[in-house]
């Protein structure tokens, strides 16, 4: 046997070996440490990068976002973000969603305002989308305060262990899988501690389309209460409106491209409450509201 085939055997039985790893852990056994490892921690703290690559009809965009993130049981946290806009360098913004338990807040960089937001969910929900993601992945595993009923891995469909790999100086598994929402959603997961060190989805609709959950009357209300907003006839039609163009958007727009999250850093230090307050700039105004230019109903 020439020497060309022994190192052509031994990078399949290499390959071969991996994915037999692989296949001794399913998914659902998985996700099911995962969401244990996260739960056990008592506090949680890490840096990294949310990168968008975004092709919509031959306009390209690449947004990268640079993160901190602070948690700690049961309900702190300090999300703060810079994110920059590639094809337009002086463009960014800048944010940061706090509680130390009493009280939480956002503040936008792009305004340079800040307001109370009713309900821990509620803050890191209106922090997600400007944040890159980033203020939804680990801490609705993490916070017992914004667990929703459902896991975030509950919306993947079939999704499969492809391999191990490593990331950085973990050997991962990663999974990967349409989900309702994304054409393919990929999770690198570490063998030894099993957090999620990278997740990135696909920017393309799954087949059929995204499945966007329905929000009762009792649920609409209670967002635009917890935006600071006063709950109308106006208010909620607005709301309606602006979320049934966003779900046709969503579902008729050919978007190409993918957001990818990378946690490094990670680590569980000793924190108190001092750790999770933040100073906005001191020319920074404090509103009712944020979104009562987009959605109308609030002060300024």
């Amino acid at each position: 046997m020439t020497k060309t085939r022994i190192f052509l055997s031994a990078v399949a039985m290499l390959g071969l070996a991996s994915e037999v790893l692989a296949g001794d852990i399913t998914p659902a056994e998985i996700f099911q440490k995962t969401e244990a490892a996260y739960a056990s921690l008592p506090t949680y703290q890490s840096d990294g990068t949310a990168t968008t690559d975004m092709d919509n009809g031959g306009m390209k965009m690449q947004t990268e976002t640079s993160f901190s993130i602070l948690l700690k049981k049961p309900n702190l946290y300090r999300i703060s973000w810079a994110q920059k806009n590639m094809p337009m360098p002086g463009m960014s913004q800048s944010g940061t969603v706090w509680s130390d338990g009493t009280q939480p807040y956002l503040y936008m960089g792009v305004m340079n305002a800040y307001s109370k937001i009713i309900g821990d969910q509620m803050a890191l929900s209106a922090a997600t989308g400007i944040s890159g993601g980033t203020a939804h992945t680990v801490p609705s595993l993490f916070l017992p305060s914004v667990k929703a009923q459902s896991s975030m891995f509950s919306k993947l469909i079939n999704p499969q262990v492809e391999k191990t790999e490593k990331f950085g100086d973990d050997d991962c598994y990663v999974i990967s899988g349409p989900s309702r929402t994304s054409k393919s959603e990929t999770f690198w997961i570490s063998k030894t501690t099993y957090l999620i060190r990278k997740f990135s989805r696909s920017l393309e609709r799954p087949e059929g389309g995204r499945q966007m959950p329905e929000i009762t009357d009792e649920e609409l209300a209670k967002s635009i209460k917890a935006m600071g907003l006063e709950v109308t006839d106006e208010t909620k039609k607005s709301m309606r409106e602006m979320m049934e163009k966003s779900r046709a958007m969503l579902n008729t727009t050919t978007l190409k491209g993918s957001m990818t999250e990378v946690q490094a850093h990670i680590s569980s230090p000793a924190l108190t409450e001092k750790d999770f307050h933040f100073s906005p700039p001191a020319d920074a105004m404090l509103k009712d509201s944020l979104f009562a230019g987009i959605i109308g109903g609030g002060k300024p």
